[in-house]
């Protein structure tokens, strides 16, 4: 059998033959690219090691035509950000001194055997190299054949903690298997996690549930204790209402809302092929080129029920949850926070906790959803609508086996819904398919094209008060939001009408 070869792509190759170009002392090529190009996925960034790492980031920079920026100063870690072009996916150069006395001794402290491997940049590259052109010490090219993301000390983890999350991330964009030691070893030193700074862990939090299929990692990382560690309000959840979830209680069901909302988010063109486009459109607007905005909808999923533990309370045989929703949003917020979060993501996620039952209200209420009901939903919630009905079609397709969901998936959330649902058993089957057929009609109507769902308003609050002749206050505001509310239910739908309506509530 002749020996395995690794192929970088055309464009790493070109980026790392003007970049040995630059200078005669030794420059390795590290980490991510070579692990990624023996799975044989795209890099989108090169890692190199070297010695005087700032003179040869500059260098770079000036060649490249990017933008050098410092990430680590004391350990002198830079980042060469390349300038857009169409048809690049390489983004980034990032330059690191040399950690030790040679590359071996680098290659030994850093995290993953996966990670550990190095290619000294020759002047010319070609387009595949045989594994025996890579320092692999620690046996990393024999772990990523086997599929197997390996840490073989505990040391490595209490260097930099960080390290304990980012195994999950690793293991999730790559599709490598976290082997047993090193998830035993993650369990033994879960508790590390607090040390390093909020903003390094909220960052690495948010790449991971950016992965599709991320559930699955949060139930890994739950498994070894890594999860509490980081949210310890989470445990408390565990053992609360056994009874009706099972082992596990509400944590294990926010874990199930996490797995619904993971298939919904990886299947949503499926599921809503009217929808597909301008619901992507939506999520890219809300992440504003920042972390993919199914990131912040998996936290709130996590986090929506994050208050229940100390709400519980039995009453006359049932247990009851009062209040969990707003107490939830709180401390979510502050869960958050303390993570260095921005308020921007605070904010969403506490909005979501906050009114995630209120769909269910809606369909509790028994009869249609009014366009009143709808308008004050969407007025209320804003922007943050989308994503909340997610998170609630997810937390009632939470008490429903997979199989069974993807049998109901059209009854749920075809357009319209045909489905005759006195066929469908259990009732506890029946009454998910209704929650989900009310998520699907409101998600609808956000995107409805011809009829917004928060009308934009045909008068201002000054030609109310000339039109009224009544002085500035807070009955100004409560005319126009009866002037609203009218819009939405088409009883006003332009200015002349407009001006009759308001006319009559004098």
């Amino acid at each position: 059998m002749s020996p395995r070869r690794i192929r970088l792509g055309a464009e790493a190759r070109e980026a790392l033959r003007r970049v040995a170009g630059l200078r005669r002392e030794p420059v390795w090529l590290v980490g991510g690219a070579i692990r990624d190009a023996a799975l044989g996925r795209a890099a989108p960034d090169l890692d190199l090691a070297c010695r005087d790492a700032r003179g040869l980031a500059a260098r770079i920079a000036r060649e490249f035509k990017g933008t050098l920026v410092t990430l680590d100063a004391e350990n002198c870690v830079y980042r060469l950000v390349l300038p857009p072009a169409r048809g690049r996916a390489l983004k980034q150069i990032d330059v690191a001194e040399l950690q030790g006395a040679d590359i071996a001794a680098d290659l030994k402290r850093r995290d993953f055997t996966a990670n550990a491997v190095a290619l000294e940049l020759p002047a010319r590259l070609p387009p595949s190299l045989p594994e025996s052109a890579f320092l692999d010490p620690r046996r990393g090219l024999n772990d990523l054949a086997r599929g197997v993301l390996r840490c073989e000390e505990g040391r490595l983890f209490e260097e930099d903690p960080l390290r304990l999350l980012r195994a999950f991330r690793v293991a999730a964009q790559t599709g490598l298997t976290l082997d047993a030691p090193t998830r035993a070893l993650i369990g033994k030193h879960r508790r590390l996690i607090a040390r390093p700074a909020g903003e390094r862990v909220q960052s690495e939090l948010l790449a991971l549930l950016a992965v599709p299929g991320s559930s699955e990692a949060l139930r890994a990382m739950d498994a070894c204790g890594l999860l509490t560690a980081l949210f310890e309000d989470l445990e408390h959840a565990r053992r609360c209402a056994e009874d009706y979830y099972g082992p596990g209680g509400v944590l294990k069901h926010s874990l199930d809302v996490c797995a619904r909302l993971d298939f919904l988010l990886t299947r949503f063109a499926k599921i809503y092929p009217d929808l597909a486009r301008p619901f992507d459109a939506h999520l890219a607007a809300r992440a504003g080129g920042g972390p993919p905005w199914r990131a912040v909808l998996m936290l709130a999923a996590l986090l929506h029920d994050v208050s229940k533990a100390e709400t519980a309370r039995t009453v006359e045989g049932r247990l009851r949850f009062f209040q969990h929703d707003t107490r939830g949003a709180e401390r979510a917020a502050r869960l958050l926070r303390a993570l260095r979060f921005s308020r921007e993501h605070v904010d969403a996620v506490a909005a979501i906790v906050r009114h995630h039952l209120r769909p269910g209200h809606l369909v509790a209420s028994g009869g249609p959803v009014t366009d009143k009901a709808a308008y004050r939903f969407f007025r209320d919630l804003g922007a943050d609508a989308p994503g909340l009905l997610c998170v609630c079609w997810a937390d009632h397709a939470g008490y429903m086996p997979e199989t069974r969901l993807r049998r109901l998936l059209s009854a749920a959330c075809g357009e319209p819904p045909r489905a005759d649902l006195s066929r469908v058993r259990p009732e506890e089957s029946r009454k998910t398919v209704r929650h989900l057929q009310l998520v699907s009609l409101l998600l609808r109507r956000f995107f409805d094209q011809d009829r917004a769902p928060v009308p934009a308003r045909l008068l201002d609050g000054r030609e109310v008060m000339k039109h009224l002749k009544i002085p500035p206050g807070p009955r100004v505001g409560d005319i126009l939001e009866r002037l609203r509310e009218a819009q939405a239910e088409g009883e006003v739908q332009d200015r002349a009408q407009a001006l009759a309506f308001v006319a009559r509530l004098k």
